[in-house]
C-alpha cells in the first residue's frame, strides 16, 4: 500500500468520530486546523499580508471576529492569482502542483495545492463509499474530463480506485463523443458502479431505455452539476440503482455528499468551512437560503479563505434527523453544465478543456453557447491583450472536440450575466429541444 492510501485510510478512521461531533467540538476542531492555516496564510501569501489582521491580536487568533474577515470572490481570486500563492509550503503538506478549474463559473481560476488537500478529498469520498456501502472490490465506470487526459480514446482500465482496494476495476472513458458512444461503452464494461458528471445521467438513461438494453448499477454517483429529481427518478427507473450525488470544486474538494439516512448533503466539515450566508454578508438560519463561502483547511500553497464560489445553497433546517452530526444542506444551486443537441436527436457533452480556449484568444470570462442546431457563438470578455481571436483555428478544435458541423462565431462582449438563478455557465444551450 503505498503513503497516499495509508494516510487516507488513517484519516478514514479519523472521520468515523468526527462526524458524530457535536456543533461546539466542532468548531473547536475546526479551529484547530484553521489556526496555523491563517498563520502560514499571513505570513507566506502576499494577498493576505494585512487582509487577515481582523482576527489577530499579535499572533493570537480572535474566531470570534471570524465574520469581519471580507469575503475572496472569484473575481478577486483571477485578478490575484500570483499573490495568493504561497511562498513557502511545509514539506509535510507533500509535493506542490497547479491546476485550472473547469470554468463552469465563466472564470476559470489557476491555482496550486499541495498533497495533503487531494489525501484530504479522498478521504471524505471513501467516508462515501462507507455511507452507501460501496464496495471497494467491486468495478466501476468513471466518466471524466478530456482536459484530465486520464482515458485514451476508447477507454483505460486500471485497478484499485478506492483507498485499502487492490482489486476493484476501474474502467475511464472521457465525455468526448455523443450518447450512444457513451451507452456503447457501458454496456461493454458491465461495471458495477456508475460515476458520471450530472448532465450527463439523464441522457445516458433516456437512451439506454430507447435502445431496450440492460445496463444496471448498484449505485450511480453524481458531481458537476445540479441533480433533478426526474433524473433521480429515471436512473433508478433505468439503472436499477439510486443516485448518489457529490459537490464539490476542484480547486477546494469535497464540499458535501449526499447521507443515505438523512438525504441531506452532510458538508465535509473536517477539511472544508462551510458557510451560508446572506446578501448582507451574516450567516442564513436554518432552512434559508444563501451563498456559499468556502475555506480549504488543507491547501496552504494557496489558500483560499472565505472564498465565495458563486453557488448558493440551503441551510437545512433544525428538524433534520440523523446519526451523522454534521452540518447539512438540503439544496444546492450548483454550477450546471448544459449539453448540446444536434439535428439529428444526437446529445453531445461539451466537456472540452477549458484552457484550449487560451490557445486561439485571451479572455478574463467565456462562454459558448448553442444558437442553433449546427451554431456555436464563443462570447468573451478580453483580457486586455492585443491579440487576436483566431477564429478559424478556434472552429477547427471545436469541430474536432464536439462535432464536425459546428460552425463557429466568435463575439466580444464587454460582460457575461449569469443566469436567472444567479449562476453563470461556461456552455449553454438556446436551441429548443
Amino acid at each position: 500500500m503505498n503513503r497516499i492510501d495509508q494516510m487516507v485510510l488513517k484519516f478514514r478512521d479519523v472521520l468515523k468520530e468526527t462526524e458524530r461531533l457535536g456543533p461546539d467540538d466542532l468548531w473547536a476542531y475546526q479551529q484547530s486546523l484553521l489556526t496555523p492555516l491563517l498563520l502560514h496564510a499571513r505570513k507566506h501569501s502576499p494577498f493576505y499580508r494585512g487582509r487577515l489582521d481582523v482576527v489577530f491580536n499579535g499572533d493570537e487568533i480572535d474566531f470570534s471576529k471570524w465574520s469581519g474577515l471580507p469575503v475572496l470572490t472569484r473575481a478577486d481570486a483571477q485578478r490575484n492569482e500570483s499573490t495568493l500563492k504561497a511562498a513557502i509550503v511545509p514539506p509535510h503538506l507533500g509535493a506542490v502542483s497547479a491546476d485550472e478549474t473547469s470554468g463552469s463559473t465563466g472564470r476559470p481560476l489557476r491555482y496550486l495545492k499541495n498533497d495533503l488537500m487531494d489525501i484530504a478529498a479522498l478521504a471524505m469520498t471513501d467516508r462515501l463509499y462507507r455511507w452507501w456501502g460501496i464496495d471497494g472490490a467491486n468495478s466501476m465506470a468513471n466518466f471524466v474530463s478530456p482536459r484530465r487526459k486520464s482515458a485514451k480514446p476508447d477507454g483505460s482500465e486500471t485497478n484499485g480506485w478506492r483507498s485499502g482496494f487492490l482489486e476493484g476495476r476501474n474502467y475511464l472513458l472521457d465525455t468526448s463523443g455523443d450518447v450512444d458512444r457513451h451507452v456503447d461503452w457501458l454496456n461493454k464494461v458491465r461495471a458495477n458502479y456508475l460515476v458520471s458528471y450530472s448532465s450527463m445521467v439523464q441522457p445516458l438513461a433516456e437512451r439506454t431505455r430507447a435502445r431496450e438494453l440492460d445496463i444496471r448499477f448498484d449505485r450511480v454517483i453524481t458531481r458537476g452539476g445540479v441533480v433533478t429529481e426526474e433524473a433521480r427518478a429515471l436512473c433508478r427507473d433505468v439503472f436499477g440503482g439510486p443516485l448518489v450525488d457529490l459537490y464539490g470544486a476542484d480547486e477546494i474538494g469535497l464540499i458535501a455528499c449526499e447521507c443515505p439516512h438523512c438525504h441531506a448533503y452532510h458538508v465535509s466539515a473536517e477539511a472544508v468551512l462551510v458557510e451560508i450566508l446572506d446578501e448582507q454578508g451574516k450567516p442564513v438560519k436554518p432552512g434559508e437560503t444563501g451563498r456559499v463561502i468556502l475555506t480549504n483547511l488543507y491547501n496552504y500553497a494557496m489558500p483560499l479563505i472565505r472564498y465565495e464560489i458563486g453557488d448558493l445553497a440551503t441551510l437545512s433546517p433544525k428538524t433534520l434527523k440523523c446519526k451523522t452530526r454534521l452540518p447539512s444542506l438540503t439544496r444546492i444551486i450548483g454550477r450546471y453544465r448544459n449539453t448540446f443537441t444536434l439535428a439529428d436527436g444526437r446529445v453531445l457533452f461539451p466537456n472540452v478543456p477549458m484552457s484550449g480556449f487560451r490557445d486561439f484568444l485571451g479572455y478574463s470570462q467565456i462562454q459558448i453557447v448553442q444558437t442553433e442546431f449546427d451554431q456555436l457563438e464563443v462570447r468573451y470578455v478580453s483580457d486586455g491583450c492585443d491579440r487576436a481571436p483566431d477564429q478559424a483555428g478556434l472552429e477547427a478544435w471545436l469541430q474536432d472536440g464536439l462535432d464536425s458541423c459546428f460552425c463557429v462565431k466568435v463575439k466580444e462582449v464587454r460582460e457575461i450575466p449569469p443566469s436567472s438563478d444567479g449562476k453563470y455557465e461556461d456552455f449553454l444551450s438556446l436551441v429548443v429541444k
